[in-house]
């Protein structure tokens, strides 16, 4: 008598954890559900940022060729100078780091 009782508290206890098995997952599926959509919205986003942003850097930078070809004298100035000051600096912070 007392093991058929025992049999069905842990019957019971097992459909309970079952029960339980059962909506764990299902809350677990919902979330990662969740979880991939804001992946995939967060994904689309950056995606039209980069390519906004390259589209713009490529603009940028026609725009310095072609004032580099318009004014080849001051290019190679700009050019010469921020040598000279790449120079300097490095000469000042190896001079500092003494």
């Amino acid at each position: 008598m007392a093991d058929v009782t025992l049999d069905k508290d842990i019957n019971a206890q097992i459909n309970e954890l079952r029960s339980q098995i059962d909506k764990l997952s299902t809350e677990l599926a919902r979330r990662i559900d969740s979880a991939s959509d804001r992946a995939d919205e967060a994904l689309s986003s950056a995606r039209g940022k980069v390519a906004s942003i390259a589209d713009h850097a490529r603009s940028e930078g026609r725009n310095v060729v072609q004032v580099a070809k318009e004014n080849p004298t001051a290019t190679g100035s700009v050019l010469i100078v921020t040598a000279l000051l790449g120079v300097f600096a490095g000469l000042l912070l190896g001079r500092l780091s003494d």
